[in-house]
């Protein structure tokens, strides 16, 4: 199973684009930057199902508009200086720091697919952008 970041779109460090995970027939927008050291580095990560982080509601950057507040962490599988990188609901002020933010009202479906990726297993994650894009 592998999720895809296609960015489609860039303006300065943000970065836009869909997030798919077809095998849970899994699609949405997302962001990524423009904040901290912007928009996601291209590449594979893994995300490890022992790093599915609940947060708090009172940690609105990563709550979606139900409440539902969580982080994946994604490990680089390539030499990078940037730490704490993940997927989560895009709460509060819209982007991120270079995370991929879900911009949709619910995320439940997407911590439910995490969730139920066996602990100690991974998924992989692509962070790609179209041919046009520049």
């Amino acid at each position: 199973m592998a999720i895809t970041f296609k960015i489609t779109s860039k303006t300065g460090q943000k970065a836009e684009g869909i997030l798919s995970w077809p095998e849970k027939g899994l699609s949405d927008v997302a962001v990524s930057g423009p904040y901290g050291n912007g928009y996601i580095e291209l590449g594979v990560y893994h995300a490890k199902r022992n790093f599915l982080l609940d947060k708090q509601p009172s940690e609105d950057a990563y709550c979606d508009t139900n409440n539902k507040c969580w982080f994946q962490r994604l490990d680089a599988q390539f030499a990078s200086t940037r730490t704490e990188i993940g997927i989560h609901p895009d709460g509060n002020v819209p982007g991120t720091k270079g995370c991929v933010g879900l911009n949709i009202p619910n995320t439940k479906a997407w911590y439910d697919a995490f969730f139920a990726v066996s602990p100690g297993k991974h998924t992989v994650v692509t962070v790609t952008e179209e041919a046009a894009i520049v």
